[in-house]
């Protein structure tokens, strides 16, 4: 299929395209000898499928069809012994074991929703002070703020 039409070659052959767009086809189809020829190729492929017979359909085709659509046949019922069924706890034992599980999930999600504990409360750091810029530069070899004097900050 060519760049220039496009999906319209085949709309164009079909008669499927509005009056203006046909219009527009024709007006290229004059002046694009590729897009002429495409469309002539595309008449002739759609012709030679319209004269083919239809593909040869095997004659018991439709009985195996049916056959697979046809519906199950109906389960056949199993007996159970009777050694094989539960034994149904009493009333209270089920309520209360159900009541339990039902607590259990509930602290549960509340404790969830609650997260962890609060923190302690941290004092706070102040790095104007003269004591911590005293401590740093003793423990490190840069004093933070320049505008200070380390001798007059270690006297006090």
């Amino acid at each position: 299929m060519s760049a220039h039409l496009g999906h319209a070659v085949t709309a164009f052959v079909d008669g499927e395209l509005s009056d203006e767009r046909r219009e527009q086809v024709l007006t290229h189809l004059t002046h694009c000898a590729c897009c002429r020829a495409e469309v002539a190729e595309v008449r002739r492929l759609k012709s030679t499928l319209r004269g083919s017979d239809g593909p040869s359909v095997p004659f018991d085709l439709s009985f195996r069809l049916l056959a697979v659509s046809a519906l199950p046949p109906p389960p056949v019922p199993v007996r159970r012994t009777p050694a094989a069924r539960r034994v149904a706890l009493p009333h209270g034992i089920r309520r209360t074991a159900v009541g339990g599980a039902f607590l259990v999930l509930g602290l549960g999600g509340a404790l969830s929703l609650a997260g962890p504990p609060p923190r302690g409360p941290v004092a706070p750091v102040d790095p104007t002070s003269p004591r911590f810029v005293f401590d740093h530069g003793a423990t490190s070899t840069e004093v933070p703020f320049t505008g200070l004097d380390m001798v007059s900050v270690s006297s006090r």
